[in-house]
Order: structure tokens, then sequence, then C-alpha cells
């Protein structure tokens, strides 16, 4: 029994405690640069953003931040625009949360974003796990969706890698560079770290208001707070 709770108390101080190696180097945005490539683009710029938000467990997102639940925005993004919305990140679907262990899971929030979907312009994705991809390619109308999605070679590999049939009808990618304007006010960055292609979308609203959407890269303040 000793050997069992020690054995416990290791992995629950390894996996959520321990925040890791302090030594690895502070990866900079050059916010002026971004700025730049968000008014590169010619167009009128988002107006607002929507979300979707489940509650989870903080240490599972930010170590050493206790079991309290915290609010988690990280099920589905839009970025209002006029040419009706850029998507960003469409969550799960039904099977994947029953995988995951959810014990709730909202259709009427699903078909709400399907409909996004249906309606975007454009569609990203900050990486390609399954709780992030997963609605995408179950979407009942992909091959209608598809083509409005902007996806890296890496990003496609990671897509593929979760055996999903409609991830084969997937026929174009697009090469970014470090920071690359894909939208009005909206600039991808690629940022390979939590998957070998993560990246994070800055917008700059038509207000001036600026977000930065960090992915699981960085889910809650502590994880870039403590950086």
């Amino acid at each position: 029994m000793i050997a069992l709770l020690l054995l416990v108390g290791i992995a629950y101080y390894w996996l959520l405690v321990n925040a890791g190696p302090r030594g690895v180097p502070a990866r900079p945005f050059d916010i002026a640069a971004l700025r730049a490539a968000a008014n590169a683009e010619r167009g009128a710029k988002p107006t607002g953003i929507t979300l979707a938000t489940r509650r989870i467990p903080s240490a599972s997102l930010a170590a050493g931040t206790g079991l309290r639940h915290v609010t988690s925005g990280v099920i589905a993004w839009r970025i209002e625009t006029p040419g009706g919305g850029i998507l960003l990140d469409p969550g799960l679907s039904p099977t994947d949360a029953e995988a995951m262990g959810f014990t709730r899971y909202n259709k009427a929030g699903m078909a709400v974003v399907d409909g996004w979907m249906d309606r975007a312009e454009l569609i990203l994705f900050s990486h390609a796990h399954v709780d992030h991809v997963g609605r995408f390619l179950d979407h009942p109308r992909f091959d209608d969706i598809a083509g409005k999605a902007l996806i890296t070679p890496g990003m496609l590999g990671g897509i593929n890698a979760l055996w999903r049939e409609n991830g084969s009808h997937i026929a174009k990618t697009r090469d970014l560079g470090p920071i690359e304007a894909v939208a009005p006010g909206v600039v991808v960055i690629q940022t390979p770290g939590h998957t070998p292609a993560s990246q994070m979308i800055y917008v700059q609203l038509a207000s001036g208001r600026e977000y930065i959407f960090t992915g699981d890269t960085a889910s809650l303040a502590p994880n870039f707070e403590r950086a």
C-alpha cells in the first residue's frame, strides 16, 4: 500500500505540479511585426469574437495550479467578419467526447458550431489534436467545408494520424512563413512545441483591440505568466 501511494504521489507531482525544465529559452513575439502583417491585408478587419467554453481542473492545463475547475475557452472560437466569419478550432465530435471521458455533450452547441463552419469564409486550427479538429473531420457536410480550411503540410500529418476517413479528402495544403497574414487583421504564427505544427493566431479587430489565440501551448494565464 505504501508503495502504491508513493507511486501515485510521484505521478501527481510529475504530471500536475512540476512545471518542467526552466532552462528552455523563451519564444519572443515581435508585436510590431504582427501588427504590420495584420495591416498588410486589405479589407475589413474582424469586428468581434464569439466562443464556446468548457470547465476543467486547472492543474491539467497549468502545473501546480491545483484541482479547482476553471473555465477554458478552447472548444470553439468564431472571429466575426463581414464575409461569414473565421472559425478557429471547431472542437470535438460526440464520439471523441465519449472516448475522452466527457459525461455530457451539448449537441445544440455542436449544431451551432456546424453552422459556423457552413457559413465560414476560413477555418483555422491551432494544432491537430482531436479535441480541436475532430468536429471538422466529422462534419456531416465535410466535402462542402474542407476547402475553407487552411492546413499546413505539418498540420495535415497530424490530421492523418487520427485515421479519419475524411482526412483523406483534404487535397490542398499551404506552407506558411513564421508570421503570415491570412486575412485582414488575422495573422498565423508558427509555434512548434505542443505539437510539431502548432500555431497561434493573432487578431486585430476593427476597433483596434488585439488578441492572441494560443491553443494548448498556453491554455491558462499561468502558462505564459511563469514563462
